[in-house]
């Protein structure tokens, strides 16, 4: 008889997730990875994005996620390598289906299974919550943390978007993953073209074009930011990754829906449409967080 381990695992890769690991949340987080995160607030990394200092208390502590939480249950798919529309600047995640709506449906059917059949209390998470997901991909052994601050898969590259759940039960844990295998290579770190990757594998988010171009909401950038040609989110540090040569072609099946949205399509067709043409054309994807006149903004200064 298979066990609940494997039950799990099976279950979830039929969902037509690429990737599942088990992590133990017994001491987790630890030193070092709250030390960091700690550090990279107290160091004003995270620009204007008060609400991770906010949540600090939930993300160190997984009991205030969910009471009695014992496991994580982290999943992954791969993005995929193919660019839509290479002209566009819209980095590529951004031209699939929105992977938070994806992986919450899910993964809400893999919690009504599983308490049907294997019992327990479940909570989903999907980078929408306060959970230290890469830490906990790297304990379920999916991966490692790359200079670039990216999780990367042998498999995959760093083309992958996270999610998954935490749960009651004692499961058994993966290995975790404790290679590293970015090795001497820094092509990450010389291309960034604003320098935001830091020396110790985080992101300084004031540096970064991902945030100006998708989280702040200001009307107009402050002097000297400038988005080097991209209107939402930033694929630098990803494409020059050797490991991207191992991420497959094509997305998920479940990320390809929206793709066609975004291939006849020019930076300055966003200048002309009005906001019903734009949620026609891209709900359901992931540009809808930055919205019309954010595209706008981004379009007129990248």
């Amino acid at each position: 008889m298979s066990s609940r381990e494997e039950r799990i695992k099976g279950f979830l890769r039929e969902l037509g997730f690429d990737l599942v690991g088990i992590a133990s949340l017994r001491g987790f987080p630890s030193d070092r990875v709250r030390e960091r995160l700690v550090r990279w607030l107290e160091e004003k990394r995270h620009a204007d994005m008060g609400w991770i200092e906010r949540t600090l208390g939930v993300r160190l502590n997984p009991e205030k996620f969910l009471p009695g939480a014992a496991s994580a249950v982290v999943v992954g798919m791969t993005y995929g390598r193919k660019r839509v529309n290479p002209s566009l600047g819209i980095a590529r995640y951004a031209t699939r289906r929105d992977y938070h709506r994806v992986f919450k449906k899910l993964l809400r059917r893999f919690v009504k299974w599983a308490k049907e059949e294997i019992g327990g209390e479940y909570r989903v998470f999907s980078d929408s919550a306060p959970v230290l997901e890469q830490a906990l991909a790297v304990l379920a052994g999916l991966g490692w943390i790359g200079k670039s601050s990216l999780l990367v898969n042998p498999r995959f590259g760093p083309s992958i978007l996270l999610g998954g759940v935490m749960t009651d039960l004692v499961l058994k844990p993966d290995t975790p993953f404790v290679y590293d295998w970015c090795g001497r290579c820094n092509a990450c770190v010389e291309a960034c073209p604003t320098g935001a990757i830091l020396s110790d594998r985080t992101v300084d988010a004031n540096r970064c074009i991902s945030y100006w171009s998708v989280e702040y909401k200001g009307e107009d950038f402050p002097p000297g930011v400038s988005l080097h040609g991209w209107i939402f989110g930033c694929d630098v540090c990803n494409d020059v990754c050797p490991w991207t040569e191992k991420t497959p072609p094509l997305a998920n099946p479940h990320l390809r829906e929206k793709e066609e949205r975004f291939r006849e399509i020019g930076r300055e067709d966003f200048l002309k449409m009005d906001e019903e043409d734009f949620r026609k054309r891209f709900e359901g994807t992931p540009i809808m967080r930055a919205g019309l006149k954010g595209i706008r903004r981004n379009v007129l200064r990248g």
